[in-house]
C-alpha cells in the first residue's frame, strides 16, 4: 500500500497541483485535501470538481495539521507563502513543491524553516500549456519523470514518503542535486518554451510587415503550443533560473548561426546529414530512450 497523509494541504491549486490533489483522492491517499489560493472562482471549481474538500485564502490555515504541504504556486511566490505559514506548520510535517527551478528556490526557503519541518522539494516533469484546476488529469504523471531534489532538512523517510507518492501517482522518480536540476532543465524544458515564445515574437514583426499568421499550418501551431503556457509561471522560472537558461540560450544560437551558416553558403550535404541527425534524435526520445 502507498504512503496515505490523513491530511494534505495544496497551496495553488493550478494545473499541477490540482493533478497532484485529484489523483491523490482518487487513490485514496489523503483523507482531506485543502486548497489555498488568490482566485475564488479557481478554488470554487477545483471544490466543485472533487479536487479538494474545501479552501481557503489563508495560508496558516491551510497548513494547520497537514501532514504534507504541496507549493503548487509560482516558484517566486513559494518563499513568501512559507513565511507565512511559520508557527502553523505541525511537527513533523513534509513540505514539498512541484516548481521548475530549485537552487534559489532551495536557498530561500531552507534558513526560514521553523524545526520540525522536513523539506523534499520536487518536481515533475509532466504539464500542459493549460493552467487552472479544471484542467487537473490524475492521469498526467503516469509514465513521466519526477525529480526530488534532497536538502540538508530532507530526512531519509521524509524523502522515501515523498518517492512512494509520486510513484504511486505513476511517475518515475530520479533524485538529484539542485544545481543538476535546473542545468538540465533549462536545456529541455526552459529553452524550448523560449524559442516557442521568441518564433511567436519573431514572426509578429514579421505579420505587421506582410500579413502571414493566418496562413500557419499544423507545424507551426504544434510548435508554439507551449507559447500558450502561464505568463506568470514562465516569467518566474526564467528569473529564478537566468543563468543555466542564459547558458542554453548561447548554446542554441551557437547551433543557429552554424544553421545560418549552411544555409548562406549552400551546404546541401550538410544540410541533409544535420536534419537526418536531428531526426534520428526525435525518434529516439519519442520512444522514451532519450
Amino acid at each position: 500500500m502507498a504512503v496515505k497523509f490523513p491530511k494534505v494541504c495544496v497551496a495553488g491549486v493550478g494545473l499541477i497541483g490540482g493533478s497532484v490533489a485529484l489523483a491523490m483522492k482518487r487513490l485514496h491517499l489523503a483523507d482531506e485535501i485543502i486548497g489555498v489560493g488568490r482566485g475564488l472562482e479557481n478554488l470554487q471549481d477545483a471544490q466543485r470538481l472533487g479536487i479538494i474538500d474545501r479552501y481557503t485564502h489563508q495560508v496558516q490555515e491551510g497548513v494547520e495539521g497537514a501532514d504534507l504541504v504541496v507549493l503548487g504556486t509560482p516558484v517566486r511566490a513559494m518563499p513568501e507563502l512559507v513565511k507565512k505559514s511559520a508557527g502553523y506548520f505541525k511537527k513533523g510535517v513534509i513540505l514539498t513543491d512541484v516548481g521548475s527551478t530549485k537552487q534559489k528556490l532551495i536557498e530561500q526557503i531552507l534558513p526560514i524553516l521553523e524545526p520540525g519541518v522536513n523539506f523534499v522539494p520536487g518536481h515533475p516533469v509532466a504539464g500542459r500549456e493549460l493552467s487552472g484546476a479544471r484542467y487537473s488529469d490524475p492521469e498526467l504523471f503516469q509514465g513521466r519523470w519526477t525529480i526530488i531534489v534532497p536538502t540538508r532538512k530532507s530526512p531519509d523517510q521524509a524523502i522515501l514518503q515523498i518517492k512512494e507518492l509520486w510513484l504511486a501517482l505513476g511517475a518515475r522518480v530520479e533524485i538529484m542535486p539542485a544545481e543538476i536540476h535546473d542545468q538540465v532543465l533549462a536545456a529541455v524544458s526552459h529553452l524550448p518554451h523560449l524559442v516557442a515564445y521568441g518564433l511567436v515574437g519573431a514572426l509578429l514583426a514579421l505579420d505587421r510587415q506582410t500579413p502571414m499568421l493566418r496562413f500557419s499550418a499544423g507545424g507551426f501551431r504544434d510548435f508554439i503550443r507551449i507559447a500558450g503556457s502561464s505568463p506568470e509561471m514562465w516569467r518566474d522560472i526564467c528569473l529564478e533560473n537566468r543563468e543555466p537558461i542564459l547558458a542554453a540560450l548561447d548554446r542554441y544560437g551557437e547551433e543557429l548561426a552554424r544553421l545560418k551558416q549552411m544555409v548562406k553558403q549552400e551546404q546541401a550535404d550538410e544540410l541533409e546529414k544535420y536534419f537526418a541527425q536531428c531526426r534520428r534524435i526525435k525518434e529516439r526520445v519519442e520512444k522514451g530512450h532519450g
